[in-house]
């Protein structure tokens, strides 16, 4: 049985933001434990990329590019695959398409 190497996770810093903003939107709905969890939630799901990188689909405009949903579609996590994983971006899943500028931005 061969093991596949654990994959180290960088965020980029616009994702840091992002993640910040999923926060400040969950803490005026539901306060801090719905923030915390919604968090944790998608941590947690970024996560399990170190070990399954190729989980989510090929961005369609964008195939160097992977989305992977998350909590129950209400958001796209957008990376890519090197030597590591970059976490590109986090959008809401409603908005208009990811754009190049959007990946660019970092």
């Amino acid at each position: 049985m061969q093991l596949r190497p654990i994959l180290r996770i960088n965020y980029q810093p616009i994702v840091v933001e992002n993640i910040q903003d999923i926060k400040r939107y969950f803490l005026s709905e539901g306060g801090q434990s719905l923030a915390l969890r919604m968090i944790k939630l998608i941590r947690a799901d970024i996560a399990a990329l170190s070990e399954h990188p190729n989980k989510a689909p090929s961005y369609e405009l964008m195939p160097s590019v992977r989305r992977l949903v998350v909590l129950n579609g209400l958001y796209l996590v957008f990376y890519r695959i090197t030597q590591v994983i970059e976490v590109l971006y986090i959008r809401r899943s409603e908005r208009m398409p990811a754009t190049a500028e959007d990946f660019e931005r970092n």
